[in-house]
């Protein structure tokens, strides 16, 4: 495996690195920190991200917006005609949407890090494992989902694009080695009382089901409505509560078949990203979509009808849901969709799957689309009472997967690193005697492996240790977020002392928040510069209140909230008269 030429690394599968020859690494991703003891002693360059050029990233997304409503027809045509059913386009983009978003962004972002590559000016040799190139299909979203940032599936996807556009500057040496399984996202851990009273509402909602009406009004399913929320609507609204626990059922797929057969043969184009994604497209497509497909609509009409589907975020990942929301649409339902988070909504962000399926779509501030209605938020209520003057410092980081997946105006895959820098250098300014009342949250995904990053920057005890986002928003005397969705919105409507710290160059958010956030950064809750913020926080730290309570800051929040949020005196009487207004139409 001895070479002269520099040897092209597409993931951090170290088998594919060589020995001792120089490397030239396809992004970031390939340098796992847990491995830096190993790729340091290397004579290594990196290839920037593609999509550090914004510019690129607004002509890319509106591409692939494009693209992706092209390839939807063509896929309602060939999915009618596989499965023998005459179903609309909406009715399919109810069920495949959410993957051909990731899907047709996955492959771009694949194919333009490759190309990286090829306008480099050097020679490269590059080893493929021959036994990645096999992908496994997945079984539904959620299994896609966990393999998109796999090394395994990733080095598959690379090698396969290479050979498909193999010139000389690339050579392609095939070798063999043993391959781990494919990663899986990790499972939700539950507590004995989270266990015991999921039980009981299976146990009960199973006892519901026998003495109620097939015909639903109303179908509430991962509403993210407080349970005390939920049976104020079914008194009001003369429903039995049902907590639709045949919708949370575990699928058993059929194995894939033979797929060579398949393609999408009214398509035609002399675009090579284009004819490469078109092959993939059906050989990549989950097996829920294909051979699991009859099963999940049999059972799917074995399940109740609903005039009117309520739901949060069960129309992304959840397959049985998706075919029997898509079946009730088809008969006449309303499928209403709600915000499951966020605060600034990115200016590009899933094609706008959402409000296309939605009707109509809930977000909890100002519309930007015609297709959606202001609510009240069902997910953000916490209030702190006692607020903690002696309390800690909380920093919640920001991390997505190390591959990039999205075409989104937010750090996506290696730009997740230029936050842990900005992040690092904010720590790294704070006097030591705040730094040791500091406690960082990491997010649970792991792939940058950010918590590790903290631990050896600042020690073991940097990381909080406390269960949930909401009790260490409650501990705090200042929150610190790192990026503008759910955490910042929670802490903010808490009442805690709240800063925003952001990399400017990689949010672009909704053209409605541009004054918002002029507000924000002059009453200094907004910072984009790490060295100010960290000198913001000690001007502030022995009393912080009296910068939060002080005439700009509360200015800037009242705007926040009348943005962002929609506050009501009593939203559980606004939400019921929405679902009662709903119920007449």
């Amino acid at each position: 495996m001895q070479s002269n030429k520099k040897i092209l690394v597409t993931t951090a599968l170290e088998s594919t690195w060589g020995s001792k020859e120089p490397i030239v690494f396809l992004g970031e991703w390939c340098k796992k920190y847990s491995m830096r003891k190993i790729w340091k002693l290397r004579d290594y360059e990196t290839f920037d991200y593609h999509w550090r050029d914004r510019k690129k990233l607004t002509k890319d997304h509106k591409y692939l917006e494009t693209l992706n409503e092209s390839l939807l027809q063509e896929i309602t045509i060939f999915l009618n005609n596989y499965h023998n059913v005459k179903k609309s386009t909406h009715y399919w983009r109810i069920i495949i949407g959410p993957w051909l978003v990731i899907y047709i962004s996955i492959i771009w972002d694949r194919w333009e890090s490759i190309s990286l590559a090829l306008d480099n000016n050097e020679e490269l040799e590059t080893f493929l494992l021959e036994n990645a190139l096999p992908r496994n299909i997945a079984n539904d979203f959620v299994s896609f989902r966990a393999a998109l940032d796999s090394d395994r599936w990733n080095h598959g996807i690379f090698g396969d694009i290479l050979r498909e556009r193999a010139n000389s500057k690339i050579k392609i040496i095939p070798i063999k080695s043993q391959l781990l399984n494919e990663t899986i996202l990790p499972k939700l851990k539950l507590t004995f009382s989270q266990k015991f009273l999921r039980l009981l509402a299976n146990i009960t909602d199973t006892f519901i089901r026998v003495i109620s009406s097939k015909n639903q009004k109303i179908v509430f399913f991962h509403s993210y409505f407080r349970r005390k929320y939920l049976l104020h609507f079914y008194l009001k609204l003369q429903l039995w509560p049902r907590w639709h626990t045949s919708l949370k059922e575990g699928i058993h797929y059929p194995k894939a078949k033979n797929r060579e057969h398949l393609s999408l043969k009214k398509i035609d184009t002399d675009n090579k990203f284009e004819k490469y994604l078109f092959q993939s497209i059906l050989r990549d497509i989950p097996i829920s979509y294909l051979e699991g497909y009859k099963d999940l609509r049999i059972a799917a009409n074995k399940l109740v009808n609903a005039k009117t589907i309520f739901t949060a975020n069960a129309y992304v990942g959840n397959e049985l849901f998706k075919v029997w929301s898509a079946e009730q649409v088809h008969s006449g339902s309303r499928l209403i969709i709600s915000s499951h988070g966020g605060a600034f909504y990115p200016l590009y962000n899933w094609f706008n799957h959402e409000e296309k399926i939605a009707d109509p779509s809930i977000v909890w501030g100002k519309e930007w689309d015609d297709s959606q209605t202001r609510m009240p938020s069902n997910k953000i209520y916490f209030k702190v009472k006692d607020y903690d003057q002696g309390g800690r410092l909380l920093f919640v980081d920001y991390e997505t997967t190390r591959y990039g997946f999205r075409c989104v105006s937010v750090p996506m895959g290696p730009l997740v690193l230029d936050v842990f820098n900005h992040n690092n250098q904010f720590l790294k300014s704070l006097d030591q005697s705040i730094i040791n009342n500091v406690r960082v949250r990491p997010k649970s995904l792991g792939s940058w492996e950010t918590e590790l990053r903290y631990k050896d920057n600042f020690g073991e005890n940097i990381i909080s240790k406390v269960p949930t986002i909401l009790k260490d928003i409650e501990r705090s005397k200042i929150v610190v977020c790192s990026y503008p969705q759910t955490c910042f919105t929670e802490s903010m409507f808490a009442g805690i002392p709240t800063i925003l710290l952001l990399t400017k160059e990689n949010w672009e958010c909704k053209a409605i928040y541009d004054d918002l956030f002029l507000e924000l950064e002059r009453a200094k809750i907004l910072h984009f510069n790490p060295v100010e913020a960290a000198s913001h926080v000690k001007e502030i730290y022995s009393d912080p209140m009296l910068w939060w309570q002080s005439e700009k800051v509360l200015l800037a929040r009242k705007k926040f909230d009348e943005i962002c949020l929609t506050i009501a005196d009593n939203p559980i009487n606004e939400w019921t008269q929405f679902f009662k207004n709903i119920n007449l139409r």
